[in-house]
């Protein structure tokens, strides 16, 4: 038979690692809250700055959505919006010691399995990129592309 679970007593050492475990668990929702917001400006900030004459005329600032640090894996706070036709921008900050912007564009690949990053480091990038993307309607082409089953984009999940 399975026992019902009787509350802890005021005051025990479960009722207090229970709060301890409720008030660190709102401590880190709080954190990342906070990092959701910064990310999402800084990709606003971004563009604004570095690309005045696309993208900050294309993406308005609320389009960002912010993702926490992933403490486990060293990832630093990221936003990403998109942009229509299953393309995406993903804007992070690096973690070494430049702490520098880091953008790409996220294309769907023509097979239809994933997607294909690129790095932008300026409009001039940006411009260029949009030109071969014109051509295929969006859609990313593999390199050496032979017609067959491989992809080498990132998985779509």
């Amino acid at each position: 038979m399975t026992e019902a679970l009787t509350p802890p007593a005021t005051g025990s050492p479960l009722a207090l690692l229970f709060d301890i475990a409720a008030t660190a668990h709102l401590a880190l929702r709080l954190v990342q809250d906070e990092e959701r917001e910064q990310a999402e400006t800084a990709a606003a900030d971004h563009i604004y700055t570095a690309y005045p004459d696309t993208l900050s005329q294309a993406v308005d600032q609320d389009a960002w959505t912010g993702f926490p640090a992933l403490m486990d894996n060293n990832v630093q706070p990221s936003a990403v919006a998109h942009l229509d036709g299953g393309l995406w921008l993903h804007h992070t900050i690096t973690a070494d010691a430049d702490y520098r912007d880091v953008l790409t564009l996220l294309v769907p690949c023509a097979c239809g399995l994933g997607y294909v990053p690129s790095l932008l480091e300026d409009e001039r990038d940006l411009l260029e990129l949009l030109t071969e993307l014109r051509a295929t309607g969006g859609r990313g082409v593999h390199s050496a592309d032979n017609g067959g089953p491989y992809c080498d984009s990132i998985p779509a999940t």
